[in-house]
């Protein structure tokens, strides 16, 4: 009879970063005022971001009370944020440009004609066309505003049905996130 003396265990960290695509848009910080803060592709911790920083996919960026930062990815769209706001840079790739959006307020504006841009933000997957528009995500409530352009909303519900709405330039969508709940103005 063999006994195996038990070896415990114990987890090493692994770091390792995947290769950026080779499509992947970067973006450039061209304003930065108050306590804007980055969080890179190779560090798990928030750092201060200045004016100039590049922008890559896979990063986050927030903001604080009474600051602002704006983000250009050129020739292809424009993204605004306001204070008290957390955005993660999920795809860059120009026919696949993802933006998850926690809190705050923020404005995307695309730049190039025939192209889109989604933002996911808690359970509501929105795509703007060719345009500009608002999301102010507050707690469980997301205001959106279709400032030009078109978007497309889309919303899971509490019955995992699957809803779509069409926005045009003017409309306003207001969201209860909890519930579920989509008014259109």
């Amino acid at each position: 009879m063999v006994f195996c003396r038990p070896v415990p265990f114990s987890p090493q960290q692994s770091s390792f970063i995947f290769k950026l695509p080779s499509d992947s848009l970067r973006g450039k910080l061209l304003l930065v005022e108050g306590g804007v803060e980055k969080e890179s592709r190779e560090k798990d911790e928030l750092e201060e971001a200045d004016i100039g920083v590049e922008i890559l996919q896979g990063e986050r960026l927030v903001t604080g009370e009474k600051s602002k930062a704006i983000v250009e990815f050129l020739d292809f769209a424009k993204i605004d944020l306001g204070a008290n706001t957390e955005i993660g840079f999920i795809s860059l790739i120009p026919a696949n440009f993802l933006i998850s959006q926690a809190s705050g307020f923020v404005s995307y504006k695309l730049l190039k004609e025939n192209s889109s841009l989604s933002v996911r933000s808690l359970h509501v997957l929105l795509t703007f066309y060719s345009g500009e528009g608002e999301v102010i995500v507050e707690e469980e409530e997301i205001t959106i505003k279709v400032l030009s352009g078109e978007a497309k909303l889309a919303l899971v519900d509490l019955d995992n049905e699957t809803h779509v709405w069409e926005l045009e330039e003017g409309q306003k969508a207001l969201i209860e996130d909890t519930e579920r709940k989509v008014e259109i103005q």
